[in-house]
């Protein structure tokens, strides 16, 4: 779904005054991947360097799909009645996690997972010299985890090509944990430093950091808390426009009947009964969407 008009040109303004982009999430549905492309894609149109997407959307899908997973994890873990950050038998659970949970339809897991306080958020921020991305959710890891994560960065950072990750891990036959190592290479194809990219946990998140230069005179934020730089990436505004500086994409729900997540601007979390009157064997008259509900109104 692409950004309308109306919303392109606050989004401008917001680009203009130095403002993030911050997307919240529960799973990893199809929308939520959509509204990270649109946005990212807005942003690097804004500074004319959209040659970078593909790298950085393969690079970005691959944490968003770990963020998710460990969210899932930790999930089939509280199921189990198993602490997540135990080390105990780690190999062997996360053998039967990966057996047994069902990835194949995320909107399914929704409910469950945000009961038990999952989130995935991504914020994008931006500045003329690149942008920076921060995946974060909430799923405790165990050291062992944190660990195996950080080796697989430091290994896939150093390769050359794909072979070198089949040398490393000759048991994944299938390159099922391929993805960030793949998007690491793309990365150094065109020039980008995938140093830039690091994980940190902390006040109970886990978040990936994603930092993409636009030329050689980019400043990591690790660069600038070294140089006892102020880390505001813009210049200084209004009190009121810090404020307000976060931009928040339209926020979604779902339906009862059809079990999409749609936009809250076609969503009706309690329908007037004067609609209602008109609907034929309507099964709910809160939080169905447009689609749905035109279909049930009498001609």
């Amino acid at each position: 779904m692409e950004i309308e008009l109306a919303k392109k040109e606050r989004l401008i303004r917001g680009m203009e005054l130095g403002k993030k982009i911050v997307l919240h999430g529960v799973v990893l549905s199809q929308y939520y991947k959509s509204n990270v492309e649109n946005y990212l894609r807005f942003c690097l149109e804004y500074y004319q360097k959209t040659d970078i997407l593909p790298p950085s959307l393969s690079l970005i899908y691959s944490l968003l799909e770990m963020a998710f997973k460990e969210n899932c994890r930790n999930s089939y873990y509280i199921e189990k009645g198993w602490d997540p950050l135990s080390s105990e038998s780690f190999t062997e659970r996360e053998a039967e996690f990966e057996t047994n949970w069902d990835f194949s339809d995320p909107l399914k897991l929704r409910n469950r997972l945000k009961e038990e306080g999952s989130i995935i958020r991504t914020t994008i921020r931006h500045s003329g010299s690149g942008v920076s991305l921060e995946i974060a959710n909430l799923a405790p890891i165990t050291s062992e985890a944190e660990e195996a994560l950080t080796e697989y960065l430091s290994r896939a950072k150093s390769y050359h090509d794909l072979s070198e990750y089949f040398e490393d891990y000759p048991f994944d036959e299938e390159g099922r944990e391929i993805g960030i190592a793949l998007a690491i290479l793309q990365f150094k194809e065109i020039g980008l430093d995938p140093n830039l990219l690091r994980f940190d946990t902390a006040e109970g998140e886990h978040v990936f950091r994603l930092e993409i230069g636009f030329n050689g005179e980019y400043l990591s934020l690790r660069t600038k808390l070294e140089n006892d730089e102020d880390i505001r990436p813009f210049r200084s505004h209004s009190q009121a426009e810090k404020d307000g500086e976060t931009i928040s994409p339209w926020k979604i729900s779902v339906c009862k009947i059809c079990g999409r997540t749609v936009d809250d601007r076609i969503f009706f979390h309690t329908i007037p009964p004067d609609v209602v009157a008109k609907a034929k064997d309507l099964p709910f008259t809160e939080e169905v969407c447009a689609w749905c509900l035109s279909g049930y109104l009498k001609l």
